[in-house]
């Protein structure tokens, strides 16, 4: 994945309930960083964009839990010239919606981070939600010793 001078590499072992993560960051030829981390459930994807316009990336990892819940989770970093920060995500795994079950689809689309998930009504299988679906907006803003993904209202 490229934003501008900068490129992106992703690796992700693909058996287990955790799997390890492999992200190498360059800006042109130098080797920004190169880090491993453990990661719930298995990569379904991963984006770079610029959500605070700062003109320097962020990389986003998605992964989805095992099981018939596939909850969406999000790892990501922003890549500033003299470090790496992590992107903290307050609440994420515990939206305040009743009916949530999980089977998160995530994307970046006009400098937000989109989550959308079926809602569950009593009684509704897990193949068959009945609720609609729910749309959450997150925008990327500084916070005490990073920056953070925090929803719309």
């Amino acid at each position: 994945m490229r934003f501008n001078i900068y490129s992106f590499t992703i690796a992700a072992s693909d058996s287990g309930r955790t799997r390890n993560l492999q992200v190498k960051a360059y800006r042109g030829a130098l080797l920004l960083t190169n880090f491993t981390m453990l990661v719930d459930g298995p990569v379904m994807g991963a984006e770079v964009a610029d959500l605070d316009s700062n003109r320097f990336p962020e990389l986003y990892v998605y992964t989805t839990t095992d099981g018939s819940g596939s909850f969406g989770r999000v790892y990501a970093w922003q890549f500033l010239p003299e470090r790496k920060a992590d992107i903290l995500l307050p609440a994420w795994q515990t939206p305040e919606v009743d009916g949530y079950m999980g089977h998160d689809s995530l994307w970046i689309e006009q400098s937000r981070l989109f989550r959308k998930f079926p809602v569950y009504r009593a009684g509704d299988a897990n193949v068959a939600p009945s609720g609609g679906y729910r749309l959450t907006r997150y925008q990327l803003k500084p916070s005490k010793n990073g920056f953070a993904l925090i929803a719309e209202p």
